[in-house]
């Protein structure tokens, strides 16, 4: 077992399960995991839409990548929207992503409204 000094998490040669980890460790996270980013970048759009910048903020640096790999991997459904952003240095980008989660609502769940009295 080896330690990622980046993250300061034990790694094993097996992959993690994200849903083993809370939300807040996995964003308080320094790691540069492939595991560990997929985790984050779930639990942050899971909190509300979130461009580009907002992802590299969360230390993501190639958040386009981590957003193909839950779609076409992991098969999460996530859409994109182009939209105009300034950013820290107030340089504008004209098209900057804006990502969207689309959660899934199971059979059951959209059905379940409770029992009747």
């Amino acid at each position: 077992m080896g330690v990622d000094l980046a993250g300061e998490l034990e790694s094993t040669n097996q992959k993690a399960s994200a849903e083993s980890i809370t939300d807040s460790n996995i964003l308080a996270s320094k790691s540069t995991a492939t595991e560990v980013q997929l985790a984050k970048v779930l639990a942050l759009l899971r909190q509300g839409p979130k461009t580009t910048i907002e992802l590299r903020h969360h230390a993501v640096m190639m958040p386009a990548a981590r957003i193909f790999q839950l779609k076409r991997e992991q098969d999460f459904e996530i859409t994109t929207e182009l939209v105009a952003l300034y950013d820290d240095q107030g340089v504008r980008h004209r098209k900057c992503a804006r990502y969207h989660l689309v959660e899934r609502v199971t059979s059951q769940s959209a059905f379940d409204f409770g029992s009747a009295p």
